[in-house]
């Protein structure tokens, strides 16, 4: 059985259904064949997240217990270097990701170690991006078999017939293939980067054993992702390109774009749809940072669903997080150490960074080459930045450096500041014109009622935080319960079939657990809560864990569930609050340590655990479930806010 997956009409698309009429032509009667015997699995523009690299353009998977062999007269060799004489060899599984490139011969330089292709006048590594690619996809897979399957990689060159020859000999020798090529021509490309072992009689090309082929095939990755409502919401927000995406996008790059607003006044969504309108107008590549992976994530899956590149050539959009984007620059700029992020260093590597820099030891020329040398990872022609109210000063001003100020933008929410001072991203643009900054007041994720209750709450507890009701969209609810959620059965049932009736997907809800809601079991960290869906049959996506935040939910039928730590940024439906009143409690006690270690905070310990407290607060559309002790700081103020608000409370 063969599986096909991907949006038709683009050219990773073509690519793979040619690859599947290979596999075809050389086994006729594969298609027929029961999946359990043979299956192949080929999928187009597939994403990754929490990775270097984020798109492949073609991953094919298989898994063949029926004896299929490729015969090829090219010069092939084992991986001793030794030349495979008959040249015939079994196929019983493989992995590979695939580049795709259109590119003319006269754009190509092709030669023994590889190929390069022109990019805006620039010549690039092909070679290079296939193996990120290939390592992406390999520690993906690592994480979800907890083993270490072999990924082949092979470039498509389907702007030529034929592979170039010098001296009689095919260059590259293996890696890559022309567009006309067989099943046995692309798997010998593949494999033949690292030679071809022999297993007993054979010599075979095989990915991993049985058992962890099994686990590979069966994942979700090429599997169709399906938007739930939404996702489609969303992504209908982005491509509006609305008037001030419009103005906000042909800034990019060119001026500072700085947008302040409390939490869910749509301050990452109109950085989104500036992002989208300038890859889709003008051919921008904007990079995205966030220190909130389960929010790059978040974000990953909405553009994978919209088919957004991450590294296209006319531009794209691409996500990573902040300290691995910025270690990768430590890394290149010579000063990682080991190679291992270490937290406690960081700000001092950036610093040492930026001396660097400042003394002349790394200039402009040797920054733009290292760019250009790794362009899926550092070439951009903007970066934007979500909360950068709270970055350490030495990491803004090493990205200020590197991209030049006018080419980063930033969105940072008022009153959310979490990791320390403000930043200061002022210096970096001094003199030059403020024309793309934006205060936004409106509260456009939260029903109206869910406004006035936050209106309400930051008011009751002396917080200067404040957005506009947003009237247009009527209703939201409150529930306040004693107890855990855990073993509130009932309540789950409820909260699941409303939102089901109102069109939404499991996947639209989020839950918010403290850290007391987490175990260690088997190696993995899990929530209490999951724990709890699980025994109801439902199913989660677990992101307490970070091997499973980093990877975004392909299921709509996974209900999410964050720490409080990883919310900024997200939205649901409904969202559930878990023991709000210990978020409450440990980041007052934080406040409190930092006081006696002689750190000025700026304000008092209750008043920056309430200002915490609003992030989660607000990140219901519909309906926000609390639970607390009714004799505990939290509870007591949510018991007035009943009082005075009692319509609002169910």
């Amino acid at each position: 059985m063969i599986e096909l997956v991907g949006v038709p009409g683009s050219p990773e698309h073509d690519a793979a259904l040619a690859i599947k009429q290979a596999f075809i032509q050389t086994w006729p009667d594969i298609e027929a064949s029961p999946a359990e015997d043979d299956l192949i699995r080929i999928a187009s523009n597939v994403k990754l997240s929490g990775h270097k690299v984020s798109d492949i353009d073609v991953v094919v998977m298989a898994r063949l217990r029926t004896k299929r062999y490729i015969v090829t007269n090219a010069v092939i060799h084992d991986t001793e270097g030794n030349r495979i004489l008959g040249g015939q060899v079994r196929v019983r599984s493989f992995v590979a990701a695939i580049e795709v490139k259109n590119h003319a011969a006269d754009s190509m330089q092709i030669a023994a170690g590889g190929v390069m292709v022109r990019y805006s006048g620039k010549w690039k590594s092909a070679t290079a991006q296939n193996e990120e690619q290939r390592y992406a996809l390999l520690e993906y897979l690592q994480v979800i078999t907890n083993a270490n399957p072999w990924v082949y990689r092979c470039l498509m060159l389907r702007g030529i017939d034929q592979l170039p020859k010098v001296r009689g000999r095919i260059h590259p020798s293996a890696g890559a293939v022309p567009g006309q090529f067989t099943t046995a021509s692309l798997l010998v490309a593949m494999a033949g980067v690292n030679g071809i072992p022999k297993m007993g009689n054979d010599h075979v090309i095989r990915s991993a054993n049985d058992e962890i082929m099994e686990q590979v095939i069966d994942d979700s990755l090429l599997q169709p992702m399906v938007p739930s409502d939404l996702d489609r919401k969303r992504m209908d927000r982005i491509a509006a390109r609305p008037a001030e995406a419009q103005e906000l996008a042909a800034l990019l790059g060119e001026h500072r774009v700085h947008l302040r607003g409390h939490g869910g006044t749509g301050k990452t969504i109109l950085l989104l749809q500036a992002a989208y309108e300038a890859y889709v107008r003008h051919g921008k590549r904007c990079l995205l940072l966030t220190y909130n992976t389960a929010l790059a994530a978040d974000i990953q899956r909405t553009l994978s669903l919209m088919n957004i590149p991450a590294d296209g050539e006319g531009g794209g959009l691409a996500i990573r997080t902040v300290m691995s984007f910025m270690f990768s620059w430590l890394c290149k700029l010579g000063v990682a150490g080991d190679g291992q992020l270490d937290f406690p260093t960081y700000e001092a590597k950036c610093r040492e960074a930026l001396d660097y820099i400042d003394q002349g030891a790394v200039g402009e020329t040797e920054i733009e080459a290292l760019k250009t040398e790794d362009f899926i990872q550092f070439d951009f022609d903007a970066v934007l930045i979500d909360e950068g109210q709270d970055w350490p000063q030495a990491e803004a001003d090493l990205l200020c450096r590197l991209y030049g100020g006018n080419r980063v933008s930033l969105a940072d929410g008022m009153s959310q500041l979490v990791r320390g001072n403000p930043t200061n991203w002022k210096s970096s643009v001094v003199g030059q014109p403020k024309v793309g900054q934006r205060h936004l007041q409106g509260g456009l994720r939260m029903k109206a009622n869910l406004c006035v209750f936050a209106n309400a709450l930051a008011s009751e507890v002396g917080l200067p935080w404040r957005v506009d009701v947003n009237r247009d969209a009527p209703g939201g609810r409150v529930i306040v319960i004693e107890g855990s959620y855990c073993e509130a059965a009932d309540l789950q049932k409820e909260i699941m079939a409303s939102a089901l009736k109102a069109g939404n997907m499991p996947l639209d809800l989020l839950h918010c657990v403290p850290p007391s809601g987490v175990v260690d079991k088997e190696g993995l960290r899990i929530s209490r809560l999951g724990e709890s869906f699980t025994r109801q049959g439902w199913n989660v996506w677990d992101a307490v864990d970070d091997r499973i935040r980093r990877q975004f939910p392909r299921s709509v039928e996974e209900l999410r569930i964050v720490q409080y730590e990883s919310c900024r940024g997200l939205e649901g439906w409904t969202t559930v609050l878990e023991g709000l009143d210990q978020l409450w409690e440990l980041k007052r006690l934080q406040v409190v340590r930092d006081i006696q270690d002689g750190i000025v905070t700026g304000a008092s310990p209750e008043a920056v655990a309430w200002r915490w407290c609003m992030i989660p607060i607000t990140r219901p559309i519909d309906t926000l479930v609390i639970t607390c002790p009714v004799k505990s700081i939290v509870g007591e103020v949510l018991a007035v806010m009943r009082q005075k608000l009692p319509d609002i409370f169910a």
